[in-house]
């Protein structure tokens, strides 16, 4: 992204290092759920410990049953057998707790983490700033949800079973060690002696592996990353569609939507062939190992239990030993594929962190790098130098300064690309980008009202109240305030749930949009294309009855309908002059709709307005 303080200062994503995973999630451990994440972390270890106890546990029980069936001691078996159930059954109790513990710490770490980034995220409209910034955060809603989980869950699994295998090695290197002893071989006519021959052939026999294993499976790491990206490009699409389908359907883009639909699918399936490829080549890595590891201490001790060197309680003693040796060296080839998978969904939502750096970076970088909007105790708007930048640098609009008084119905008019509704996102804090200063009376409330409003799940009234609560308004209040914009129709179905995005059309969709501002009741109204889907009687209905109900209301509106700029009585307008596009005139009339002008003589506004007698007239 770029420093926005500056054209061509460039700073962006791809040539920023990307955040620490371990220093952004870390906090967890740290910050104020410290005494949580310790007491699992603590319950954990104590469990492994446990548990790796009790495996060597059943590996001593082996030596002691097997030598009790080569000297036909009958009464050693029935006694072996009663402490083998006992040990099973405290590998299953063990085994319960830690996979309780294990989750509930998944489950907690995931909830701190997801609660940091949704802060992060819906903090200062970093949201929306990201959608219209040129970084690369596509799906942050996959990337919080679904990567977040494939990053974190895998570390708790993954550190538990290195713990395991780190006390597994030690555990059972120390067997290899004094049970196994020493190797002896002939080899052409000499003796070979080999002190801790099996912890030797141990660590070459894993060392040789684990090599086998990083050479075959790196390849698998970046096709794991590039599948898991074509997955959220297929999913985007498809959400895509289905939320323009009416708009695709009637222009019949058929044909196009499935060329880009069947084009990321098969994008996503040449990417899974390559981890085929590649996961086939490991798999068969781990599966020939599975077939070998069990030979290799019953081949080397073969010798050593003929000359009587070891008992055959000794032997499988061993060799069970050398199998957990073998499982816990080999921690990393047994856990490739998943720590591919970890990497891939870790950079994910690191990337996004990025970019929200990237953008924090951005914007507080250099002084005066972005638009600053303020709040006094006046009674005006003012913006005071504003340049207008595009996130890249590009200036948008050179210059722009005005004041805007209460009461004031400003219309912004210029030609297509000249930058209006940047203008206006700037003067409702939505575009970030530029410098200079818009000053907002600190007594007046603000509302904006897009061309599509959102309207959220559940009852129409909810829809009506948004964004406050459904139930912080009235019944009453909300059956008013939709026959004022022509809804009555819809008054009986206030508190009906159903997906009325759907439901409404786009016109009523902004009478809903009026409707609130009748509610809220704001000093200052900035409209974008805000009636565009209204036919000329209802757009003069909803602007009377916004100018009725709120005269000493502000309005600001970005409108291409010549019949709009009835309801305003200022216009200011950007015109390219130059390399550049500025905010030139500002010219002020009186609207042919005033039905209550007069209150502007009462308070001193009525500068260079016409005369009332002739208003209607214009």
């Amino acid at each position: 992204m770029a420093d926005i303080g500056a054209a061509g200062d460039q700073t962006n994503v791809k040539t920023m290092e990307l955040p620490s995973f371990w220093r952004f999630t870390w906090g967890f451990w740290s910050g104020a759920t410290r005494v949580k994440a310790w007491a699992f972390t603590s319950l954990i270890m104590i469990l492994v410990a446990t548990s790796v106890t009790l495996v060597y546990a059943v590996n001593v029980w082996q030596k002691h049953f097997f030598d009790a069936l080569q000297q036909h001691h009958i009464q050693d078996i029935y006694a072996s057998i009663i402490k083998l159930i006992a040990l099973l059954a405290a590998v299953a109790l063990v085994g319960v707790a830690q996979n309780a513990a294990r989750m509930g710490l998944q489950v907690e770490w995931r909830r701190w983490v997801a609660d940091r980034l949704i802060r992060r995220w819906m903090s200062d409209r970093t949201y929306y700033k990201l959608t219209v910034a040129s970084g690369e955060c596509d799906n942050p809603e996959a990337r919080m949800t679904e990567d977040a989980r494939l990053a974190l869950e895998p570390v708790i699994d993954l550190s538990i079973g290195f713990l395991h295998a780190v006390l597994s090695a030690g555990a059972f290197l120390g067997v290899l060690a004094l049970v196994g002893g020493a190797l002896h071989y002939e080899v052409g006519g000499l003796t070979l002696n080999l002190p801790f021959g099996f912890v030797i052939v141990a660590l070459l026999y894993a060392a040789a592996m684990s090599s086998l294993s990083y050479f075959v499976g790196r390849p698998l790491i970046a096709a794991v990353q590039e599948k898991n990206q074509s997955e959220a490009s297929l999913r985007y699409e498809l959400t895509r569609v289905r939320e323009s389908a009416e708009s695709i359907a009637l222009i019949c883009g058929d044909d196009e939507e499935r060329r880009t639909l069947l084009g990321a699918s098969d994008s996503l399936i040449a990417r899974w062939w390559r981890i085929i490829a590649a996961q086939s080549s490991l798999i068969g890595l781990v599966n020939a190992n599975v077939v070998i590891l069990p030979l290799v201490p019953l081949v080397f001790g073969a010798s050593k239990f003929i000359a009587d060197g070891m008992s055959l309680g000794d032997l499988i003693q061993v060799a069970a030993a050398f199998v957990q040796v073998q499982m816990a060296l080999n921690w990393i080839m047994d856990n490739f594929i998943r720590l591919a998978e970890w990497r891939a969904s870790a950079n994910r939502v690191m990337e996004m962190v990025g970019n929200m750096d990237c953008l924090d970076a951005g914007l507080g970088g250099a002084e005066g790098g972005s638009i600053k909007v303020t709040r006094d105790d006046g009674d005006t708007l003012r913006l005071e130098n504003v340049i207008v930048r595009r996130d890249d640098g590009a200036v948008v609009i050179h210059e722009a300064e005005n004041i805007i008084h209460r009461g004031d119905r400003v219309m912004v008019s210029g030609e297509s690309g000249a930058g209006k509704s940047t203008l206006i996102r700037a003067i409702a804090g939505l575009w970030p980008w530029g410098q200079g200063e818009i000053i907002i009376p600190r007594a007046w409330s603000v509302m904006f009202l897009p061309q599509s409003p959102y309207l959220p799940l559940g009852t129409l009234r909810a829809a009506v109240a948004y964004p406050r609560a459904a139930d912080e308004i009235t019944v009453r209040e909300a059956s008013d305030a939709l026959r004022a914009v022509g809804l009555e129709q819809f008054v009986e179905r206030l508190d009906e749930e159903d997906r009325w995005d759907r439901i409404l059309s786009g016109g009523e969709r902004q009478r809903i949009a009026f409707a609130r501002v009748l509610l809220s009741k704001p000093d200052l109204v900035v409209m974008d294309e805000a009636t565009s889907a209204l036919d000329e009687e209802s757009q003069s209905r909803v602007m009377i009855t916004f100018m009725e109900a709120l005269p000493r209301a502000s309005a600001i509106s970005v409108a291409h309908r010549p019949s709009l700029a009835a309801f305003h009585n200022r216009t200011m307008s950007l015109r390219r002059v130059g390399d550049g596009v500025k905010l030139v005139s500002d010219r002020q009339r009186m609207p042919r709709y005033a039905p209550k002008w007069r209150w502007l003589e009462d308070i001193g506004l009525a500068h260079d307005i016409a005369d009332p007698r002739s208003a209607r007239t214009l």
